[in-house]
């Protein structure tokens, strides 16, 4: 557990989506930030003068990346009095930047530091599809689900509503129905994968865990 998960979890008031999911997107951003930053850096370190002329686009995009990725890792960061259609419209801009950044940077096949930087970019880009996904899921449109899980309440430890009970374990999962496992947060599902043996669960959507902990699909 970071350090960044750590004060999250205690976070003495409810959390917008479970702590784990904010530190690893906060930790991600903070990563992406300082890789675009060094990515122009070295651009600009260049002695051709036509690849700097050919490169001001990445350099432009690498520092836009970075400054979006920096903001929206300290409003992750920060839930007291939490608007989730801000955070919501923050996030989207900043996937819109990290598609363009890596897009831009991959055109220039060879530079190592222009594959690093859109690697990352694609990396920070899909897992910030997962907080995107958490926020989406509200039938209220709100951004955030009506329960919002507590900070201090681990993945998985209960459910509201149906008064079912479930430890995390698969075992625990094959008690629970189809219509409970819709209304579990993503960090509960992937535990309940990872407790069945199933492989690559952070890249499933929220469907396919379902499928795959229901036994409807292979893992």
């Amino acid at each position: 557990m970071s350090l960044v998960e750590k004060l999250l979890d205690a976070y003495p008031a409810e959390t917008g989506m479970p702590p784990k999911m904010l530190d690893e997107a906060v930790d991600k951003l903070y990563e992406c930030a300082g890789v675009c930053v060094t990515c122009a850096d070295a651009a600009a370190a260049e002695q051709d003068p036509e690849k700097i002329v050919m490169s001001i686009k990445c350099v432009r995009l690498d520092n836009d990346c970075a400054d979006l990725c920096t903001v929206a890792a300290r409003i992750l960061a920060r839930q007291t009095g939490y608007d989730a259609p801000t955070t919501m419209a923050i996030i989207e801009a900043t996937r819109t930047v990290l598609r363009a950044s890596a897009d831009a940077a991959e055109e220039f096949k060879g530079t190592p530091y222009f594959e690093l930087s859109a690697k990352e970019c694609r990396e920070t880009e899909q897992l910030l599809g997962r907080p995107a996904e958490q926020m989406g899921s509200s039938d209220a449109g709100e951004g955030y689900p009506t329960s919002p899980p507590s900070a201090t309440t681990p993945a998985g430890a209960s459910m509201g509503g149906g008064g079912a009970e479930t430890t995390g374990t698969f075992e625990a999962s094959q008690e629970v129905s189809e219509e409970q496992l819709l209304e579990m947060h993503m960090d509960e599902l992937r535990d309940m994968a990872r407790d069945k043996g199933l492989s690559g669960v952070h890249a499933m959507r929220k469907e396919e865990l379902i499928d795959a902990i229901s036994g409807k699909r292979g893992s």
